[in-house]
């Protein structure tokens, strides 16, 4: 696909976010984006219930063209825990004791650094963890990876690319939070293509509308073969005759939600490849409706990295493509003669 050689947002992203300050006693968040620090009890750390805590935690993140973990997962002693690792961006406190009759599960922000997420699980025995972790694994992660897209968001609007924007407002109406380093690469009718490109990896954007009819057209077919029909016209392989479609080996997810506006929102998160080429990689996009401008939009973000861990190039896919704002139609109630 084409190179255009900037310099990479992931390194942006990673100096600008750990450096920001504030918190419990002015503190600054510490840690590498993708990490999650685990506190347990010292007895429990090296025993089978810190091998169950990480195996659970490690489960394979969902929507990867490889197997990876959601997170980094660090495992430490609560002996060892000391004002050093307080300030840790992700937490994850398990507490194993008699105290508790029943699970205890708390969320929390900013507990001791600015833009910290911590979560606190309290359980009577071990056995107890596992069950919880297990049963409340997807709530926990998400909860976290959330905070992380979070931390991107907040730092694409202090390093926004205003032409890139400008041009993604005059052409779908809607405002969308892209970092510098973001290139048009080209647009037509309802469309749009942004990337950033270095020598070892890419990170796309695909914009695309269309009128919305009705409801069918949130269907997960629909959106994938709509999809494709975009993709091959406008995005090419490097060799001739080769475009970008989906790859359906592998299973595609969808999941309704309200990521985008705060309103009815479709993600798919899967793999795309290139046809009669050998590149791939993952894909998730968002379709919502714009009722106002009665269109039906999708964002797409996609990564090139072949042979290394997407999982934070991802997240920060994400943050832009869920940074998504326009106006609503307010829909005001009927009088009913009163």
């Amino acid at each position: 696909m084409k190179k255009i050689s900037i310099y990479l947002l992931y390194l942006i992203g990673c100096v600008s976010i750990l450096s920001c300050k504030g918190g419990i006693g002015g503190s600054a968040m510490t840690g590498e984006p993708g990490e999650l620090l685990v506190i347990i009890n010292d007895e429990l750390k090296n025993a089978e219930t810190g091998e169950k805590v990480i195996e659970i935690l490690n489960e394979e993140d969902s929507g990867l063209t490889q197997s990876e973990p959601p997170f980094s997962t660090i495992l430490l002693s609560r002996n060892n825990f000391s004002s050093t690792f307080r300030s840790y961006r992700n937490i994850l406190f398990l507490d194993v004791n008699k105290k508790y009759t029943t699970p205890q599960i708390q969320y929390r922000k900013d507990l001791w650094a600015q833009h910290q997420a911590y979560v606190s699980v309290g359980v009577g025995t071990a056995e107890e963890l596992s069950t919880v972790l297990q049963n409340k694994h997807d709530n926990i992660i998400e909860y976290f990876v959330k905070s992380e897209i979070e931390r991107y968001q907040q730092l694409y609007k202090e390093a926004n690319n205003q032409i890139v924007e400008k041009s993604i407002k005059k052409q779908f109406d809607i405002n969308l939070s892209v970092p510098n380093g973001y290139n048009i690469n080209k647009i037509a009718d309802d469309f749009m293509w942004i990337s950033l490109e270095s020598k070892v990896h890419s990170q796309g954007l695909i914009i695309y509308e269309r009128p919305y009819s009705d409801t069918a057209q949130f269907n997960k077919t629909a959106l994938l073969n709509y999809r494709d029909s975009i993709v091959k016209v406008h995005i090419p392989g490097p060799s001739e005759g080769s475009y970008m479609t989906t790859e359906y080996i592998l299973p595609i997810q969808y999941k309704i939600g309200t990521y985008v506006n705060d309103d009815y929102t479709i993600e798919l998160r899967g793999k795309w490849r290139v046809e009669n080429d050998f590149m791939a990689g993952p894909f998730t996009s968002y379709t919502f409706c714009n009722l106002q401008k009665n269109k039906l939009i999708t964002i797409e973000g996609y990564v090139y990295y072949p042979n290394k861990e997407k999982r934070n190039f991802m997240r920060q896919l994400q943050a832009i493509c869920r940074s998504v704002s326009f106006d609503k139609i307010v829909v005001n109630p009927e009088n009913n003669g009163n």
